[in-house]
């Protein structure tokens, strides 16, 4: 039983690298569609992550009081709704709303993932979120590649959204039969008045410095890893001019490092403080973005991407982590505010990449990242608590 539970919350992270990574090599196709500029398609993708909030900060108590399977339903149903409406869409207001019920949707569904392998580690005993993460990256570099493979062959893009929205309904059909498993992914409230204690405590930890630590080095690396996401594609195809099966490889490589990256990093954590790798990631990041840009020649490009995939992979998971031995019985509201407040970075990220590419071009605008990748370097020397002292 333990088994499958293990692979109900993996599939919830291949669910999720399915529809990012499809989704970022679809991005120049959108821009084009709509004749958007970087800016405009920064701007309408921020707008996208503002519409996330809400429903990350509903679905972290849903998540404790309801369960991590029940969320992930529900969650991935809906995502599969807003990937698909993406076929149909023709007008501006209409791809707006689109992408804010998708990051709505995905928001949602990746605090219940997240909730879910807490859990899944706290019942068990079994650690295995580096893992877990790394079935996100692999899944989305898998998605990257092939899409850009069926872009190739001449397939209409809008056609891909609801090949990927049919796979979302199957693994939601798979969540609907594990009932049996909710006693290993979920967190349920005993006490009836559970509810209120916990609204008091979420306010309590949108206050604590530690947590609002790790939310910023998240921001950080969410910001790093969603410019290279949404953004390397486009930055290949339209700016560098480049075939549509080396623009798909930046987003692929970028994966393909992150899955590898979180993969080994269970091993070097067996050997290392998770803060000192916290330090190592953040200075290889600006490493990889520094080779990336300084160069037009795609090979050394990607490998810019990859050596900053394989620093930003341990990243959250060692964050997560932590968050969770700070408050282990409050897995999903945890797990909400670090992302919530951690959005913050996408948040920013589309819109000001966006924006400085119409000053200054993409290539430099990269730039911004070597920045943040310092930015987790000098706040991981910040990490101070009891908990985390004894680790």
């Amino acid at each position: 039983m333990q088994n499958a539970a293990f692979w109900v919350v993996i599939s919830g992270f291949f669910a999720l690298g399915a529809i990012f990574g499809s989704w970022q090599v679809m991005m120049a196709d959108l821009q084009r569609a709509f004749e958007l500029s970087s800016g405009q398609l920064g701007l309408t993708l921020t707008l996208g992550v503002v519409g996330s909030f809400p429903a990350m900060l509903l679905t972290g108590r849903l998540a404790d009081r309801w369960g991590a399977r029940r969320l992930m339903l529900i969650s991935i149903l809906l995502s599969a709704l807003a990937y698909a409406s993406f076929h149909w869409v023709n007008h501006y207001p209409l791809l707006l709303i689109s992408i804010i019920s998708l990051m709505a949707a995905s928001g949602a569904l990746d605090v219940g993932i997240n909730a879910a392998a807490v859990n899944y580690e706290q019942n068990t005993g079994d650690t295995r979120m580096s893992f877990f993460h790394a079935g996100y990256s692999g899944m989305a570099a898998v998605a990257a590649l092939t899409t850009g493979f069926l872009l190739f062959t001449g397939l209409e893009f809008r056609t891909i959204y609801l090949l990927v929205a049919v796979l979302l309904v199957c693994l939601g059909l798979i969540y609907a039969l594990s009932s049996n498993l909710d006693h290993l992914i979920s967190h349920h409230q005993a006490d009836p008045q559970a509810g209120e204690v916990h609204k008091l405590s979420l306010i309590v930890l949108f206050r604590t410095p530690i947590l609002l630590l790790l939310a910023a080095i998240t921001g950080l690396t969410f910001f790093s890893e969603g410019t290279l996401e949404m953004w390397s594609a486009v930055y290949l195809r339209l700016s560098l001019d480049l075939p549509t099966l080396v623009g798909a490889a930046g987003p692929a490589v970028f994966h393909f490092a992150m899955m590898t990256g979180r993969l080994g990093s269970g091993w070097i954590l067996l050997h290392w403080r998770r803060r000192w790798v916290l330090r190592i990631s953040g200075m290889m990041a600006a490493v990889g973005i520094l080779l990336s840009v300084s160069t037009l020649y795609p090979a050394v490009i990607l490998a810019g991407f990859l050596i900053a995939g394989l620093a930003l992979a341990a990243v959250v998971p060692i964050v997560f982590s932590l968050a969770g031995d700070i408050a282990p019985k409050q897995a999903g509201q945890v797990i909400s505010v670090i992302t919530i407040l951690g959005y913050i970075g996408f948040l920013l990220g589309p819109s000001l990449i966006g924006n400085l590419a119409d000053l200054i071009g993409l290539r430099l605008a990269l730039l911004a990242l070597g920045v943040a990748g310092v930015g987790v370097v000098l706040m991981s020397f910040k990490i101070q608590h009891p908990v985390l002292d004894q680790r």
